[in-house]
């Protein structure tokens, strides 16, 4: 009597081509990757993406506090860039943002390096020293703010000229944040101040990470003080002055406390940075959300270009290391 086996084929599970790579790239352990990814992947979605996204279709819309958006294309970018309201404020805040930016960064990158060279070498009271220079970086902003404009008040109450007034017997009072030709140099002179020490802690860490033994090396050579900065400090921190660098523009641009306490954008829109002008017509001013947030959008480019060229930089000096 003949027999019919009933037992199924068995299955085999068909994977994709890109399914194949990604299990490959993840490794035998692919699901449980996917599972430590899952929440990575949720808050660059939720806290990135949407934010982002949301950010630039505000910018395409006329959204007025307290009514209905209707969406207006590119208007916005078109009043910001060439209107008769906001263009010469527009452009004048480009004008600020670079040389507030531009200033801050490169000098706080000057003394942020001698800092570091400091306090790498070995000398009683270090470790004081370091807590000491330190201090203004671990000071919440808004309180190393409004210390600054009490510091450099205009009126006999400023710490700066009150001492003028009574140990020089200076009679006029100097307008600090008053005068269009000093209030942009304040406002960087106290973003030097609080930023510096960010530099010197980078810089310090990796110059602690340079082998001694570069250093023995490049003396046995001859090499002088200098020479040994040059060939084996400055290579060495090649990767921190870069990332340092980079996050400091960014930062630095986009702050808006300083600029907002010291002086909120004048006198005359001598620190109106883009931030701040934003901040003015989304919120303090006009309420035009759509168009404040065209400000940012605007400027976006810019940073991708620092970020793109400072990390193909950082990128090509590890291949040729």
């Amino acid at each position: 009597m003949a027999t019919y086996s009933t037992t199924s084929p068995p299955l085999v599970a068909v994977t994709t081509p890109r399914q194949s790579r990604a299990r490959a790239l993840l490794g035998r352990d692919w699901r449980i990757a996917w599972l430590f990814l899952v929440p990575l992947l949720l808050v660059l979605i939720v806290l990135v993406a949407y934010p982002f996204v949301a950010g630039i279709i505000l910018s395409m819309q006329r959204k007025v506090v307290g009514e209905e958006a209707t969406w207006v294309g590119l208007q916005n970018f078109q009043n910001l860039l060439t209107g008769e309201q906001y263009g010469r404020v527009f452009w004048n805040s480009v004008r600020v943002s670079l040389v507030y930016t531009a200033i801050s960064v490169a000098i706080k990158l000057l003394i942020g390096m001698c800092m570091a060279l400091l306090l790498n070498e070995r000398f009683r009271g270090q470790t004081l020293m370091r807590a000491i220079l330190f201090l203004p970086w671990a000071m919440p902003t808004i309180i190393v703010a409004l210390t600054w404009r009490w510091i450099l008040d205009g009126s006999l109450y400023g710490l700066i000229n009150y001492i003028r007034v009574e140990f020089f017997g200076q009679e006029t009072l100097v307008q600090f944040l008053a005068d269009p030709s000093l209030a942009l140099w304040s406002v960087i002179f106290v973003a030097i101040w609080q930023g510096t020490p960010f530099y010197a802690m980078m810089f310090l860490a990796g110059m602690q990470a340079i082998p001694g033994e570069q250093y023995e090396a490049a003396a046995l050579d001859g090499a002088s003080v200098f020479r040994r900065f040059l060939d084996v400090t400055l290579p060495g921190l090649r990767a921190a002055i870069i990332v340092t660098t980079m996050l400091s523009t960014i930062w630095t641009a986009n702050s808006i406390n300083f600029v907002y306490v010291l002086t909120a954008g004048g006198p005359l829109d001598a620190t109106m940075t883009f931030p701040m002008l934003a901040y003015s017509i989304g919120i303090a001013g006009a309420r035009q959300l759509g168009l404040a947030a065209a400000v940012p959008v605007l400027f976006f480019p810019l940073f991708i270009v620092i970020i793109v060229l400072l990390t193909k930089r950082m990128l090509s000096a590890e291949g040729r290391a």
